[in-house]
């Protein structure tokens, strides 16, 4: 069973989807080798995870789980602001306000959620399609599938990673993100925390203004 949405609101709906796995936009990577002890090889190591299409070694580098949860947190909160609920299509939008409604109804559609929005990530970089590849294998099955359907797949690639900074929770380390897919660059701030053999991605501090930019996106893509 899937959604069947109207192509003139999936081109902007898509987008504002995709934000849910904001993280997968750490792929190819172009910068300096760093050390080993460095936090930032957590984040130049994502990279080739993805490049190589490793799911496996993706997961041990990010936190997967907790960064889409609290995408998804965002998500369905901005989703119930009446200009974003809009845009949506009328069985989505009342999908996303009882998903966010906190009851056990809405605690099953959130977790539906989640693993659609986790298999779609996990496709992206298993299928080589994160690296801007031609995808290995079908596409993504499921009943959100078509909403992903227009999402830029572009090589996404690291174009700079800044000085780490260390707090009492880790290290907070600055990186820019290219999207070869639609042209445009991301200012992230990804936490790095240690962990028994290195480092991993724990956050994504600057989620709520990148989910922001993404939505004011796919609003413009969407007139």
């Amino acid at each position: 069973m899937s959604v069947v949405v109207p192509h003139c609101r999936r081109a902007a709906l898509c987008c504002t989807l995709l934000a849910l796995g904001i993280f997968a936009l750490l792929t190819s990577v172009s910068v300096p080798l760093v050390r080993a002890a460095d936090p930032r090889q957590c984040v130049a190591d994502v990279g080739r995870a993805i490049d190589a299409a490793d799911a496996a070694a993706f997961e041990r580098l990010v936190d997967v789980d907790v960064i889409l949860d609290a995408a998804l947190t965002l998500f369905l909160r901005d989703a119930q602001m009446p200009k974003v609920a809009a845009q949506l299509p009328p069985l989505l939008a009342v999908i996303f306000s009882q998903a966010a409604s906190g009851d056990s109804g809405g605690n099953n559609l959130r977790t539906l959620l989640f693993s659609e929005a986790r298999a779609f990530v996990i496709n992206g970089v298993s299928s080589g399609a994160f690296a801007g590849r031609t995808p290995r294998g079908g596409a993504a099955q499921g009943l959100l599938a078509p909403l992903f359907a227009d999402a830029s797949t572009g090589r996404k690639e690291i174009q700079r990673i800044g000085q780490a900074k260390s707090d009492n929770r880790g290290w907070l380390v600055p990186f820019a993100v290219h999207d070869a897919g639609n042209g445009e660059s991301y200012e992230v701030l990804g936490r790095v925390s240690p962990v028994k053999n290195g480092f991993r991605l724990t956050a994504v501090e600057n989620l709520k203004e990148l989910l922001d930019r993404l939505r004011a996106e796919s609003l413009n893509a969407g007139e």
